[in-house]
C-alpha cells in the first residue's frame, strides 16, 4: 500500500506536466473570465438595522391583574417554550402585511420589473434577512444596488412594524377600555343598591355603627347584670336582718325588680330610640347581615375605586403616540459593496477550474491509452461521446 501512494501521485504529476499546457491555459481562461465577470457584475450595497428585544410593559392596579398588555403587539400571547417575542417580530417582519406597504412605498414593483405581487415579494424576500441574535436582538437587513435605497428599505421595515404594532395596541387600549366603561357601570349599579340596602338596614336597626353600639350595649348590660346580682344579695341579707315586712326590705326589692326589667328589655325588646337601641339577643343575626352588606359596599366602592383608575389609564394609552419598538441602531447607508464578493469568486473559480482541467487532462490520457491499448473498446467509447456530446463545439465526430 505504501508504494501504491506514490505511484498514484508520480502518475499525477507526471499527467500534469505532460498537460502543463492545457491545464494552465484552461485555468487561466476560467481564471481571468472570473475576474472579468466580478467586475461587471452590478454591485450590491447591504443596510442593517438593530432592534432591542421586545419588552413587555403591563401595568397591575390594586390587585385586578394586567389591563396594560395592551403596549406589546405580543402582550397576552401563549407562546411556546423556545419562542421569544423576538422570534414573533422577525416573522412578523417577513410577514405580508408589512412587504405590501413596503413594495406600494417604494414601488417595488416597477423597480424589480415584476408581474405581480407574488414575484415582486419573492425578489423583496431574497434580498432582506430577518434574523434574532443569540442575544435576542432583532437585525432588519436590505439590500439593494443603491446604497441609500438598501438604508432606506431597512428603515422603512422597522417603521413599518412600529406602525403595525401601535395599531395593534390601540385596538387592544380601546376594547380594554370598552370593558372598563362596561364594567364600571355594573360596579355603580351594585355599588348604589348595595349602599341602599344597607343604609335601610342602619335604620331600620339603628344601626349607625354597629361595632361601637354592640360595645355600649355590652357594657351597659354587663353593668346592669352586676347590679342585679347586688340588689338580690342585699334583699336576702335584708330578709335575715330586718325580717319579711321591713319597709327597707320592700324597697330592695322593688330595686332590684326595676334592675331586672330594665335588663329584660335589653336583652330581648330595647324598644328605647336613642343610639342604644339594638336588643342584645338580636346581636348575632344583626351582626351577620351588618357584616355582609357592610362588606358588600366596601368591595364595590373599591372596585369602583379601581376601575376609574383604569379607566383613565386606558384614556392615556389611546392618546399615547410614543414608539413601540426600541431601535438599539438606525440603518446607516452602506459605503462598501456586500456583493459581488470578488475575491471569493477568483479564488472558488481558480481552484474549481484547477480541479476540473485536471480531470479532463487524466479523461484524455485515459483515452488516449486506450485507443492505444484496445481500438475496438475506444471507438465504442467514441460511438457513445459522438451519439450524446457530439453537438458541443469542438467534439469532433467520427464514424464507429
Amino acid at each position: 500500500m505504501n508504494d501504491t501512494q506514490p505511484s498514484n501521485f508520480l502518475s499525477l504529476l507526471e499527467l500534469m506536466a505532460k498537460r502543463s499546457r492545457f491545464i494552465i491555459s484552461f485555468v487561466l481562461i476560467c481564471t481571468l473570465s472570473a475576474v472579468v465577470l466580478s467586475l461587471i457584475l452590478p454591485k450590491w450595497y447591504k443596510a442593517t438595522a438593530t432592534l432591542l428585544p421586545p419588552k413587555e410593559v403591563t401595568v397591575s392596579v390594586g390587585g385586578l391583574g394586567k389591563f396594560a398588555e395592551a403596549v406589546s403587539v405580543t402582550g397576552g400571547l401563549n407562546l411556546p417554550v423556545l419562542v421569544t417575542p423576538s422570534d414573533v417580530y422577525a416573522k412578523m417582519l417577513a410577514s405580508r402585511t408589512i412587504a405590501e406597504s413596503i413594495i406600494n412605498k417604494f414601488q417595488l414593483l416597477a423597480l424589480y420589473d415584476t408581474d405581480n405581487f407574488d414575484e415582486t415579494y419573492e425578489e423583496l424576500m431574497s434580498n432582506t434577512d430577518f434574523r434574532v441574535t443569540a442575544e435576542g436582538l432583532v437585525t432588519v437587513s436590505a439590500e439593494d444596488k443603491s446604497p441609500q435605497q438598501a438604508a432606506d428599505l431597512a428603515n422603512a421595515f422597522v417603521a413599518t412594524l412600529d406602525s403595525i404594532n401601535r395599531n395593534i395596541a390601540g385596538q387592544r387600549a380601546k376594547h380594554n377600555k370598552d370593558f372598563i366603561e362596561t364594567r364600571l357601570s355594573q360596579i355603580k349599579q351594585e355599588l348604589d343598591s348595595s349602599r341602599t340596602l344597607f343604609e335601610r338596614f342602619q335604620i331600620e336597626n339603628k344601626a349607625v355603627d354597629f361595632e361601637q353600639q354592640t360595645k355600649l350595649v355590652t357594657e351597659r348590660a354587663i353593668d346592669l347584670k352586676i347590679r342585679q346580682a347586688q340588689a338580690e344579695l342585699d334583699v336576702e341579707m335584708a330578709a335575715l336582718e330586718l325580717g319579711q315586712g321591713n319597709p327597707k326590705l320592700v324597697e330592695l326589692k322593688s330595686k332590684s325588680r326595676i334592675i331586672s326589667e330594665q335588663l329584660d328589655r335589653l336583652e330581648n325588646e330595647n324598644r328605647d330610640n336613642s343610639f342604644f337601641s339594638v336588643p342584645i339577643s338580636a346581636i348575632p343575626a344583626l351582626r351577620g347581615k351588618y357584616e355582609m352588606l357592610y362588606s358588600q359596599v366596601k368591595v364595590n366602592e373599591k372596585l369602583y375605586e379601581i376601575l376609574l383608575e383604569q379607566r383613565e389609564l386606558s384614556k392615556i394609552q389611546l392618546s399615547e403616540n410614543s414608539p413601540t419598538i426600541s431601535v438599539l441602531d438606525q440603518a446607516r447607508v452602506p459605503s462598501i459593496r456586500s456583493r459581488p464578493q470578488r475575491t471569493l469568486i477568483v479564488v472558488s473559480s481558480f481552484g474549481f477550474s484547477l480541479i476540473m482541467a485536471i480531470f479532463m487532462a487524466a479523461t484524455a490520457e485515459y483515452f488516449e491509452r486506450l485507443r492505444k491499448s484496445s481500438p475496438q473498446q475506444y471507438l465504442a467509447v467514441q460511438s457513445f461521446i459522438d451519439a450524446y456530446f457530439g453537438w458541443l463545439p469542438g467534439v469532433k465526430k467520427k464514424s464507429s
